[in-house]
């Protein structure tokens, strides 16, 4: 079995391949370009994984967010409902209160 290398160090490999190239980082960290070519794709694998997550995380808050307002819509539905039964029964009071008084 081969040369374990830590996340940091291949993480490190892949910043130097993009400053130098991965010819020269081959030679200097003497690693194989087949090496390094595997660690790059590792690490996009890794990231579109990443995303993915995100992706489906964002989608469920997304979910809970758009029901959370459906359900707040019907309660300032229901309340809007409430208001005009008031609006309603105070104007009857109020018209009541003065045909009282006129008698």
């Amino acid at each position: 079995m081969g040369k374990r290398y830590t996340s940091e160090y291949r993480a490190e490999a892949m910043k130097l391949m993009g400053e130098i190239g991965k010819q020269e980082t081959s030679k200097r960290l003497g690693v194989t370009e087949w090496t390094l070519n595997d660690w790059k794709k590792k690490t996009k694998d890794e990231k579109n994984a990443e995303g993915t997550e995100k992706g489906i995380k964002m989608a469920a808050e997304l979910r809970e967010a758009q029901e959370k307002i459906k359900e707040m819509e019907k309660e300032i539905a229901q309340i809007r409902k409430e208001n005009e039964f008031l609006e309603e029964a105070a104007s009857f009071f109020a018209a009541s209160r003065q045909k009282s008084k006129q008698i």
